[in-house]
């Protein structure tokens, strides 16, 4: 399988990742803000906006010079050095046929042996695959170039275990262990109380009475 940057050079692997990054930081966020009454449905929809905004926010910041906006509507297609990228939820395996749909035709491409005797590289349809799992979290992400028979020339696995937060509990710290010295033990002689109560009258025996002190 070849690397995209092998078939176009402004596809590198860091400006993949960057991208990657952003879609699942939005899609974490969704799910961070489940409600009551969602459904798959309601998540994907609102997955697939936040992703979008957050792509288009980046595109206006700097250090993302090469990341482009081709149309900003639900259609949604961005450009990563010049090269139209679309995205969609599943997998790589299993492509959307609105995506395949914007592929040219090259049969040749059935032909994995003869691709890289090709002279012009042809163009392919460039998009982010989201894999779910059962709760909603990203298990997978890839990017891939296909083909319009939905054949996967070039892939991508970006790292999202760098993207995504340990699950810790909050204000979790690390903390190291303290050598502390031994307790002391020891038996009490005499029950507190009855010590207490036995001070109490030595102290009433000691101090002058009344009458000594109406006789001076």
């Amino acid at each position: 399988m070849l690397e995209p940057s092998e078939i176009n050079a402004q596809l590198t692997n860091d400006r993949i990742d960057a991208v990657g990054r952003l879609m699942v930081e939005a899609h974490s966020q969704v799910i961070d803000r489940e409600e009551p009454y969602d459904t798959g449905w309601s998540i994907g929809c609102r997955s697939y906006t936040w992703r979008s905004r957050k792509i288009i926010e980046a595109a206006y910041s700097e250090g993302f010079e090469w990341l482009g906006i081709v149309d900003g509507s639900l259609r949604f297609i961005f450009s990563v050095g010049g090269t139209e990228v679309n995205m969609y939820r599943g997998t790589s395996e299993k492509p959307r046929k609105n995506i395949l749909s914007r592929a040219v035709r090259y049969p040749e491409l059935n032909q994995y042996g003869l691709f890289t005797d090709l002279e012009e590289v042809p163009d392919l349809v460039w998009s982010f695959a989201l894999e779910t799992g059962p709760e909603g979290e990203v298990v997978a992400l890839q990017f891939v170039g296909l083909t319009d028979l939905g054949e996967v020339v070039a892939l991508r696995e970006v790292p999202i275990d760098e993207f995504q937060a340990p699950l810790v509990s909050v204000g979790h710290e690390e903390y190291k262990p303290v050598s502390l010295p031994p307790a002391s033990l020891g038996i009490r002689k005499q029950p507190r109380k009855e010590a207490e109560e036995s001070t109490d009258d030595s102290t009433d025996r000691d101090a002058p009475g009344e009458d000594a002190h109406n006789q001076e």
